[in-house]
C-alpha cells in the first residue's frame, strides 16, 4: 500500500499520523473502519501520512499472538481520561474513539481481535499512543514485556543522533541510530529498575530531503513511568 505524503517541515509529535475523524456505521462482518459495538471505531482505513518525523507509539507488549480477548491498559494520571489511538501502518489498521473503563488506578479496554485476525494484522505491528494533559503514558498491549518500546515514523530517510531519557535533568538511558532509514524507527528501554515518576524524552534527528538540504529536528516531551507497569 502506497502512502500519499502531505509535505510539511514541522516535526510533529501526535497521537496518530491522522487527524481525528468520526467513523460511520457499517457492516461489522467486514474489516472496514466503522463504529463497532457502540464503544470504538475500528477497521481498515486508507490514510494520509504526514511528512516529517512523528511519534506514533509508546507501548509494552508481551504477546506474539492474539488471545481470545485482547486487553489494552493505560495508567491513570489525575482525573482525566487519556486519549488513545492504536494502529498498524503496514496494514492500514486503526482503532480509536474508544470508551475506556476506569478501575484501580488505570483505564482499560477489551475487545475480540476479530478484525485484527481477518485483516491479518501481526501483533508486533501494533502501535499505540496515549496522552493526558500533555504527558504520554505507556500502553500495555495484552501483557507487559518488561520494557518500553518507543516508535517514530519518518517519511524520509533519517538519522537519530540522540535518543535520551532523562530524570530531573540527568540522562538515565541513551541510544542512537546513525544509519539513515525511513519508515518506523524503534527504541527500547528496560525500565524495571527505574524509580517511578516523570521522565523526559529528548530526541535529535536529521531527515534527508529530496532536492534540498537535510533538516534537523530536536524535541522533548514528558513521559510517566512506574516499574509496576512493566510487571
Amino acid at each position: 500500500m502506497k502512502y500519499q505524503f502531505l509535505f510539511t517541515s514541522l516535526f510533529v509529535f501526535s497521537l496518530s499520523t491522522l487527524p481525528a475523524q468520526a467513523c460511520p456505521n457499517g457492516n461489522p462482518q467486514t474489516t472496514a473502519y466503522i463504529r463497532r459495538e457502540n464503544n470504538r471505531c475500528e477497521g481498515i482505513q486508507s490514510r494520509d501520512v504526514v511528512s516529517g518525523i512523528n511519534l506514533i507509539s509508546i507501548v509494552t507488549r508481551g504477546i506474539t499472538s492474539y488471545p481470545n480477548l485482547l486487553t489494552l491498559v493505560i495508567p491513570r494520571l489525575g482525573n482525566s481520561t487519556p486519549e488513545l489511538k492504536v494502529q498498524s501502518l503496514s496494514k492500514n489498521y486503526l482503532l480509536d474513539n474508544l470508551s475506556l473503563k476506569p478501575s484501580q488506578g488505570r483505564f482499560s479496554f477489551t475487545l475480540k481481535p476479530e478484525v485484527l485476525n481477518k485483516a491479518k494484522v501481526p501483533p508486533n505491528s501494533l502501535r499505540a499512543l496515549a496522552e493526558v494533559n500533555s504527558v504520554y503514558l505507556p500502553v500495555t498491549i495484552g501483557k507487559p514485556s518488561g520494557q518500553y518500546e518507543f516508535v517514530f515514523y519518518t517519511s524520509y530517510r533519517s538519522k537519530f543522533s540522540t535518543f535520551e531519557i532523562l530524570r530531573n535533568g540527568t540522562v538515565v538511558h541513551s541510544s542512537s541510530l546513525n544509519n539513515a532509514r525511513d519508515g518506523e524507527i524503534a527504541f527500547t528501554w528496560n525500565a524495571r529498575k527505574a524509580p517511578s515518576g516523570r521522565y523526559e524524552v529528548h530526541v535529535i534527528a536529521e531527515q534527508e530531503r529530496i532536492g534540498r538540504p537535510s533538516e534537523k529536528f530536536e524535541r522533548r516531551f514528558n513521559f510517566e513511568h512506574n516499574p509496576n507497569w512493566l510487571k
